[in-house]
């Protein structure tokens, strides 16, 4: 005799059955963001006035900038490939473009 599946596992298959052809290789990690705990956030305007208090005031509460954070990494893992210069050209427009994102906590 087999074990009736719930409600939850039938779901999975049917969203496993549609999504895997659609999204292809990215579905495991779509699925896995589905099936996770949800993880707040907050997007900074870089047009705010008091920039220094919001990003105390959010660290106060347990939020980290994880865009600093991939910045950073990227910046140091970028020091180990490429010469100083090339490294300040390849690093010019990431900084705008990350600081869009602001924090999560």
């Amino acid at each position: 005799m087999q074990k009736k599946k719930s409600a939850c596992d039938l779901a999975l298959e049917h969203f496993d059955l549609h999504y895997k052809p659609v999204y292809d290789f990215l579905w495991p990690s779509i699925r896995v963001a589905l099936l996770s705990k949800p993880k707040h956030c907050a997007l900074i305007n870089n047009f705010v006035s008091d920039r220094k208090q919001i990003d105390i005031s959010l660290a106060e509460r347990g939020a980290h900038d994880f865009i600093w954070t991939a910045r950073e990494r990227f910046v140091y893992k970028q020091s180990k490939d490429v010469n100083s210069s090339t490294l300040v050209d390849s690093t010019e427009g990431v900084g705008v473009q990350m600081a869009f994102f602001g924090f999560f906590g």
